[in-house]
Formats: structure tokens, C-alpha cells, sequence
């Protein structure tokens, strides 16, 4: 069996417990590494709140349960109905009122409900109430991919990017087809651990013409410049693997 890591796989809070990623690059001190994590929960996050440069250099000194209470609270509105005969004032769903009255009475237990109409607030502190804990984990490859697709969405305006969830595509005309993989692993230059992502790459040339794949990972101490790889199995073809550090430090500038 595969061993597995609950620490090192995700990023965020279970109550007082932090799940921050080691030092790599120039996320060098706790309160980067915590604006690392509240720029990049912002691609996931979009739907429900976002993390302003401002706020995240200011919640940065908090600890993320506290930074996601100060969100949380400076996005409630002035005063909130406590019965259902004053939800028309308010303009508030039922269920958006519910969550947030359990929110402000510190009760653990909040509403569960597919509502679509629920208020921003109120998306937010269901988010971040998993089996009655104030809690907001989040898988670290995930948050990686969202983050490189939308950097290469918004860099390649004239050409189609396309999420296929284990990868990202650039096509256009008159350019090389591109796949690209990502992972957030600790890359060791002289011996990368890139083993399941080459097969990724191998099967991408071989079952589905891409000349270029590129291997995504977080750019790290160790890890500053692309390393090109060669594969046997590939030796009859024209090809292009690349090992690439992807910079994260667009997050605490």
C-alpha cells in the first residue's frame, strides 16, 4: 500500500493545527508560507470570497483559523435576522440566516444545504465547517494546478488552454501541441523524484502526438532551472520533456 501523508498532501487549518508546507524558495517564514496559502485558496475560493493583497499581508500575522474568522466577520452583515418573518427585509435565504446565526452563537453544528442562492458569507462558513470543526484543508497539488493554469490562461491569451483536470493543454496555430503536468513536490536536482509524471509524459507523446510535455513543480532552492529529460523508449521520436520550476513568489508581492 501506497504510504500517505495527511500532513505533507494538504494545506490549511483544523482549528488551532496549521498545515503549512516546509520552507522552499523564498517562502522562508511562517507568515509567508500563510500568505502563500490565502493567495492560492483564492482559485478555489472565487465562488464565495477573495483574499485581498491588502488582507492577506494583514491576516498574514494571524493564524489561518483566525485569518478565516476576520474574513468571515468582516463579511457579515450589520445585523441579522433571527426569525423567518424578517428574512424579506434583509433579502436573506432561510438557510443563509441559519448558518450565519450558528456562526455568531458559536454552535458546531451548521446547516448542510445544496442552496445556490446561499449569501457569500454564508458559503464561506459552510466551507470551513467539516464534521463540526472550523476547518479549511485543501489538497497542495490541487491548489498547485489552479494556480499554474490560470498563470498560463492569462499568458497565453491567443492561444486555447485547456484544463483536463491531470493536465493542462496549449494549442494554437503554427505552434507545437503542449502537455503539461503538475505536481507539488520538493525537487532535488540532481535526483528528481518524477517517476509517475514521466509516464504521464511517455503516454502523452506515444498515444496522443504531443511533441512537448513539460513537468510542472514548485520552484525550490534546489530547483531553479529546467532539467531536460531523455527516455530510451522515445529514442525513434522527436521530442521534448522538460522538468520545470514554476515560481510561487507572485503570491507575496
Amino acid at each position: 500500500m501506497n504510504s500517505f501523508n495527511f500532513n505533507e498532501s494538504f494545506l490549511g487549518f483544523i482549528d488551532d493545527c496549521e498545515l503549512l508546507p516546509k520552507d522552499f524558495d523564498e517562502f522562508t517564514s511562517t507568515v509567508r508560507l500563510r500568505q502563500l496559502f490565502l493567495a492560492l485558496s483564492n482559485n478555489i475560493l472565487s465562488t464565495a470570497c477573495r483574499f485581498t493583497k491588502y488582507e492577506q499581508r494583514r491576516l498574514r500575522k494571524f493564524s489561518l483559523k483566525e485569518a478565516f474568522n476576520q474574513k468571515i466577520n468582516s463579511m457579515l452583515p450589520n445585523r441579522v435576522p433571527y426569525t423567518a418573518k424578517h428574512i424579506k427585509v434583509f433579502n436573506f435565504c432561510k438557510d443563509s440566516t441559519k448558518i450565519i446565526n450558528s456562526y455568531k452563537n458559536s454552535k458546531s453544528t451548521l446547516v448542510v444545504t445544496s442552496n445556490k442562492k446561499l449569501l457569500d458569507v454564508a458559503k464561506l462558513i459552510s466551507l470551513c465547517y467539516i464534521n463540526n470543526k472550523f476547518q479549511f484543508i485543501l489538497d497542495k497539488n490541487l491548489l498547485f494546478h489552479e494556480f499554474v493554469y490560470r498563470k498560463i490562461k492569462k499568458l497565453h491569451k491567443d492561444k486555447t488552454v485547456k484544463d483536463h483536470g491531470d493536465s493542462i493543454s496549449i494549442t494554437g496555430e503554427n505552434v507545437d501541441a503542449l502537455k503539461i503536468y503538475t505536481s507539488w513536490k520538493n525537487i532535488q536536482r540532481n535526483k528528481p523524484d518524477i517517476k509517475d509524471e514521466l509516464e504521464y509524459a511517455i503516454k502523452s507523446i506515444k498515444k496522443e502526438n504531443y511533441s512537448q510535455v513539460y513537468l510542472v513543480y514548485p520552484k525550490a532552492n534546489d530547483f531553479k532551472r529546467h532539467i531536460p529529460v531523455y527516455v530510451d523508449e522515445l529514442k525513434n521520436r522527436t521530442y521534448i520533456i522538460k522538468a520545470i520550476p514554476y515560481s510561487l513568489r507572485s503570491t507575496i508581492r
